[in-house]
């Protein structure tokens, strides 16, 4: 259901941004009636929603919130200025089903070893015309399938190596998604429907919906190597609020090492207290 060029997806993989292309427009679970049926069941700590002419920065997600039940802003997405997301609707059995269908198939393009079976995920995205998603990164591989509407991925980098490792140590040690600055050396990848693109972990990027509402589909998956480099740059978070200098993860195998298991001793420790509790 998404078409891909091996050799492209591999030289991209955990890199860089690729545009791709998928046969899901007219996919029934994705129509508008079904993802308003999904909402009104769809667990309330899974939705978040938003008005929808957001700027483009918004450090910390603070953004104002509709008065409308979750289905009420799917069905008038074309009358409210709204943005919502459902969370995790592989939970549903039907949504769960034609996820993994889609990531199956992605599985024997990943390189190096690694797979799609991984913390698979996915999200559903209804916007109003000109919503915005503000910059942010996220932890996991992803690819956005374009369903209805336009929207333009903005893809780009952080300004320097102190800001990426400032921002990435924030969020990983569980601040909010959202990044303070607009990225720079941005590329603006178009999307309509049929139209997908792949963002690999902790790429800055925004999104601008074009002149009608949106629906799109993210499907994303976690690896070994997200799972470490997520781990490394906790710890480093809590070593340098301790007036430490520690490296970048993939800098420094013996480093890497060490925080991995002190990592999972704190793990091991926390679990006995909460037993004992």
């Amino acid at each position: 259901m998404i078409t891909i060029d091996p050799a492209a997806f591999a030289l991209a993989y955990d890199r860089d941004h690729l545009a791709l292309r998928h046969d899901l427009a007219n996919e029934p679970l994705l129509a508008l009636d079904a993802i308003a049926a999904l909402a009104a069941r769809h667990p309330e700590p899974c939705v978040e929603q938003s008005v929808g002419r957001l700027p483009a920065t918004l450090p910390g997600g603070d953004a104002p919130r509709l008065d409308l039940a979750p289905h009420e802003i799917v069905a008038g997405v074309e009358e409210h200025d709204s943005w919502l997301v459902l969370k995790n609707v592989e939970r549903d059995p039907a949504y769960g089903a034609l996820v993994d269908d889609l990531l199956d198939g992605l599985s024997a393009a990943v390189p190096g070893g690694e797979d799609t079976r991984n913390g698979r995920e996915a999200f559903l995205f209804v916007s109003a015309a000109g919503a915005v998603t503000p910059a942010h990164v996220d932890p996991e591989h992803n690819i956005l399938l374009q369903i209805r509407g336009t929207k333009v991925m903005h893809v780009g980098s952080f300004d320097d190596e102190p800001t990426r490792v400032r921002e990435l140590e924030r969020f990983y040690a569980g601040a909010h998604r959202n990044i303070e600055r607009v990225p720079q050396a941005l590329e603006a990848v178009a999307l309509s429907p049929g139209d997908a693109v792949y963002v690999p972990p902790d790429a800055p990027h925004w999104v601008q919906n074009g002149d009608a509402a949106s629906v799109s589909l993210s499907i994303t998956w976690r690896t070994a190597t997200t799972d470490r480099r997520s781990t490394i740059w906790a710890a480093n978070h809590r070593l340098r609020a301790r007036g430490g200098s520690p490296s970048a993860p993939g800098a420094s195998r013996l480093a890497d090492a060490r925080r991995l298991a002190a990592a999972r001793l704190l793990r091991l420790r926390r679990r006995a207290l909460a037993d004992r509790a």
